[in-house]
């Protein structure tokens, strides 16, 4: 039922972009689009050796963020995902928008986590910002296995 929703969401921006004549590269105007690219090396304060990488696609339309998450290769036993604030050190920040872990196999690939949120204004701001980073978490590596900052596209 999630997953229809947020489909349904999908399909309800793409065509709010095609009656607006106010958009840029096929973007609805007002629709913020966000990427990351997720690997081990990104994780601080200690990169984690792993061979898990995904990509994280973040969009904004007022306070509603919605996220798609994909494990591009095997990562073991996730137990969450989030978005996360940077901290002035760039080490661990705090979460601002929890996800739920679609999947957590042994040897898992594909998508790991879509859904959406309405948020408060400051998360949004910190989006805009460049503070804010995807990270997805395992019971081998607590702290985040693969981690990548949100870059608005």
């Amino acid at each position: 039922m999630r997953i229809t929703r947020m489909l349904g969401m999908f399909a309800a921006v793409a065509l709010l972009g095609s009656c607006n004549d106010k958009t840029v590269s096929g973007i609805p105007s007002g629709l913020e689009v966000y990427t990351a690219t997720l690997n081990g090396a990104n994780e601080a304060p200690t990169p984690v050796t792993t061979t898990a990488t995904g990509h994280a696609v973040v969009t904004v339309m007022g306070n509603l963020v919605s996220w798609k998450v994909d494990i591009d290769a095997a990562i073991d036993s996730m137990t969450a995902g989030h978005i996360h604030r940077h901290a002035a050190d760039s080490a661990a920040g705090g979460v601002q928008v929890p996800f739920t872990v679609a999947a957590s196999g042994v040897g898992f690939t594909g998508t790991a986590a879509i859904g959406s949120a309405t948020v408060a204004d400051s998360i949004v701001l910190l989006m805009r910002a460049g503070r804010s980073y995807v990270n997805i978490h395992t019971k081998k590596n607590p702290g985040g296995e693969i981690r990548g900052n949100l870059i608005k596209q």
